[in-house]
């Protein structure tokens, strides 16, 4: 699994660009620790360059990303590295202990590392 994380125009956005060929939801970036993948969600497209080729990401299909890929969102000229993206990410991360979790006895939902309020200590 992994955390998501939106790129897009819109302020609810975790990576926000605003250029207006960009979807307010563009792309979604699933990091699972040492790999990062991408969905596509827009209408004008992702396109992934790799090893000097240039194609367009299809639409809704989950993508693995190599370090040394670039991403182009829209019609946007402009060249977003995949290491600077997960330098990005790596800023969103919450610290340990600090993320939320469900208890799977009780459904409650606490701070990871604090315990749920209904289970015995």
């Amino acid at each position: 699994m992994g955390y998501r994380y939106k790129l897009g125009r819109s302020y609810s956005c975790s990576l926000q660009i605003i250029e207006e060929s960009i979807s307010l939801e563009h792309a979604i970036f699933i990091d699972a620790g040492e790999t990062l993948k991408i969905e596509d969600i827009s209408h004008n497209g992702t396109h992934l360059e790799r090893n000097g080729v240039k194609r367009k990401l299809a639409r809704h299909f989950i993508e693995n990303l190599k370090r040394d890929d670039m991403l182009y969102f829209g019609f946007c000229d402009t060249a977003f590295s995949v290491i600077e993206i997960m330098e990005e990410i790596k800023k969103l991360r919450l610290p340990v202990g600090s993320q939320k979790v469900r208890c799977p006895i009780h459904g409650i939902i606490h701070l990871e590392g604090h315990g749920c309020p209904m289970c015995p200590q």
